[in-house]
């Protein structure tokens, strides 16, 4: 099993949501109002200067689901460039 996090710009809430439903991922934990940069993508702060602002989904798979998913994502990625969405994948070692 696997944890992906992935991190999004808000105002692509509903295209990220409906990946999920795509994939029947029904568990998920989601924080909005997310700020912070990334390495090549400007600032998501929230303010005048740097207006954007993220959300951040945790979402835990099985291995196979984890590949298909993934391989959505960067196809999202290329079509809405590096400040749209990122994914990150750690091991799920436990659930309890």
């Amino acid at each position: 099993m696997k944890m992906v996090i992935i991190i999004h710009n808000e105002g692509i809430e509903t295209e990220v949501m409906e990946l999920l439903t795509e994939f029947e991922i029904e568990g998920f934990t989601r924080w909005m109002k997310v700020q912070g940069k990334g390495k090549g993508s400007g600032p998501h702060l929230d303010t005048h200067i740097w207006p954007a602002i993220n959300s951040v989904l945790a979402v835990a798979i099985e291995d196979d689901k984890k590949d298909r998913l993934i391989e959505r994502i960067k196809e999202m990625r290329l079509k809405l460039g590096k400040e749209g969405i990122k994914a990150f994948v750690l091991p799920v070692d436990e659930v309890t």
